[in-house]
């Protein structure tokens, strides 16, 4: 998967410093869904081995689901075919997908594929590329039956990149919890922390600290625009339904209880107009906060990071 080169930095801040942990062995590094990896156990004893084995296991499995490069994943498969028989994990996260796509009148919606995947061969020429793939994108075009997903038109394909790296991000915790491993702070890409506080910084894309929240039993997810840019240097997170060149922010941060909410909602607000659906969604309870930075540097911040 392309990389949004999101960057959430641990902070040693408040005595917490998990770059260098005190146990040999608490501490995992890798790399999955084209990120860094890191899984810090919170504790040094003989269930390790078999924790991290179940992990990494489930990280392996769901790379193999989720991936558009793999023509063997069951993603590829779909957006070849039209039709894919769900497994139980890619039914659980199109379940997320389509109440985000609610929940943001429609901004969180991976049927965008076609457009990505025009723009890529095109060198991000968005004039030419919209009115060839405009009429197959819309959530409202894909049709479920049980665990039985389709497409209603030719042509179509999905994309999980805006959502996949956080919902292996909380699997990874399911697998981990069930091994007895409560205080962990798991990096996937997204952060999500266990029963211990771990402090973090936002960062945005030029590396300036934009804000300090302490993360403990949620998750955070950051996006950034420049995380991928086209030959011509257009952005990568485009809009469904009316392309846009320049959007409005640059950088959101999203902390929420999960962290495939946190990165769901960290991509669709990249393309919101202004500031109203962050606080709508933070007001409903649906996250529990968001940080949004515009594109000349301006910073808004509500819920947690207030």
């Amino acid at each position: 998967m392309i990389s949004r080169r999101r960057f959430l930095a641990i902070s040693a801040a408040g005595g917490m410093a998990y770059a260098a942990p005190a146990a040999a062995g608490t501490l995992w590094k890798g790399r999955a869904f084209g990120s860094r990896v890191s899984i810090d156990l919170g504790r040094d004893d003989k269930d390790n081995q078999a924790a991290l084995d179940a992990v990494l296991d489930t990280i392996r499995r769901l790379e193999s689901e989720f991936s558009l490069y793999d023509p063997s994943s069951p993603l590829s498969r779909l957006n070849r075919t039209g039709s894919l028989q769900m497994s139980g994990e890619f039914a659980r996260l199109i379940n997320f997908v389509a109440q985000m796509h609610h929940q943001t009148d429609g901004l969180f919606d991976p049927t965008i594929q076609p457009l990505f995947a025009s723009m890529l061969k095109s060198g991000g020429d968005i004039d030419s590329a919209w009115p060839v793939v405009a009429q197959i994108i819309g959530w409202q075009f894909v049709q479920r039956n049980g665990q039985q997903l389709s497409f209603q038109k030719p042509g179509m394909a999905l994309t999980l990149n805006g959502i996949a790296q956080g919902f292996a991000t909380d699997r990874v915790v399911e697998v981990l919890n069930a091994h007895g491993f409560e205080n962990i702070l798991v990096n996937m890409g997204e952060y999500r922390s266990g029963t211990d506080i771990s402090p973090i910084q936002v960062h945005d894309d030029t590396g300036q600290t934009l804000a300090e929240i302490p993360l403990q039993r949620a998750a955070a997810a950051t996006t950034w625009t420049s995380g991928f840019s086209f030959e011509n240097g257009l952005g990568h997170v485009l809009h469904p339904r009316k392309p846009m060149n320049v959007p409005v922010w640059k950088t959101v941060c999203v902390v929420a209880d999960l962290a495939a909410v946190a990165d769901g909602f960290s991509t669709a607000l990249v393309l919101a107009k202004d500031s109203k659906l962050a606080q709508r969604l933070i007001a409903e309870g649906i996250i529990k906060g968001a940080l949004l930075q515009d594109i000349d540097g301006n910073v808004e911040r509500f819920g947690v990071f207030v």
